[in-house]
């Protein structure tokens, strides 16, 4: 199942629209993003819960717990790599490896693939195409490619340049 994520408008606004290949809207996505206790929460489009990713610890590698029907299901870990990004979900031994800039991951269970996130459309790469191999783990990935592009931003950022909207410091 392909389904699309406008990246930009959750990060903008703190909710999208999750649409399948024929743009049939699917899912809501939610989240907040800060320093701490960032989430996100998936949603029917009836707006029942689905389920929801939460960080549970701060700091360069931070934890995520990964709930679907508000039952722990996985712990979602950055780990460190030196050509790609590495990130580990435990409980159900998915195993993350992509290109942080790129935009481009394979989530692997054993040698499955589980999904595949990969950013397609306009030049900015703001919009994400999740390939979900089976249905029953359309919720995990949705919510785990919501993290991966929450630590691509956290990445892109510019720790010595204010963001103040609509005034330009020379940057």
């Amino acid at each position: 199942m392909r389904l699309y994520i406008d990246a930009q408008a959750l990060q903008d606004g703190g909710m999208t629209v999750v649409k399948d290949d024929q743009s049939t809207p699917r899912y809501i996505l939610t989240g907040r993003h800060g320093l701490a206790n960032d989430g996100f929460n998936l949603h029917t489009i009836a707006g029942e819960s689905i389920g929801s990713i939460r960080q549970k610890t701060v700091g360069f590698f931070p934890r995520y717990d990964l709930y679907i029907d508000r039952q722990r299901i996985g712990s979602v870990k950055k780990v460190l790599g030196l050509w790609h990004e590495f990130v580990f979900v435990s409980d159900l031994n998915w195993m993350i490896i992509g290109n942080l800039l790129a935009n481009d991951y394979h989530v692997y269970h054993g040698v499955k693939t589980v999904t595949t996130i990969a950013a397609v459309g306009a030049a900015t790469g703001t919009t994400f195409e999740v390939d979900i191999r089976n249905d029953a783990d359309v919720p995990a990935g949705l919510l785990i490619a919501a993290i991966l592009d929450r630590w691509r931003q956290t990445q892109l950022r510019n720790p010595l340049m204010r963001r103040t909207p609509g005034v330009s410091y020379g940057m």
